[in-house]
């Protein structure tokens, strides 16, 4: 079974074609700076380079990653909360 390529844009996660980095979306979307500066950053291997460019080509297209229901169920605790439990875990502290 053939690999599915991906976009290159964080999050994006629409399929291109093999000699693309860019799926037909973004790269009508983006400009002509950074989707060049992609491929050739990934071309010359320049990872630093290739990394901030997707950082930027999400920014520039405003994409968020989804947020899952597991994401949106977790309770958020305190840093405080977090620590009195873990005491409570190891037996320091009986209180809670």
């Amino acid at each position: 079974m053939k690999r599915r390529l991906t976009c290159d844009v964080p999050h994006c996660g629409q399929p291109r074609r093999g000699w693309q980095r860019l799926c037909e979306g973004c790269y009508r979307k983006l400009p002509g700076e950074i989707r060049v500066g992609i491929a050739a950053a990934k071309h010359e291997r320049r990872t630093k380079d290739w990394n901030a460019l997707r950082r930027r080509a999400a920014e520039f297209l405003n994409i968020r990653p989804a947020i899952t229901a597991l994401d949106a169920a977790l309770p958020r605790l305190s840093a405080e909360r977090v620590f009195e439990l873990h005491q409570r875990m190891l037996g320091e502290r009986t209180d809670t």
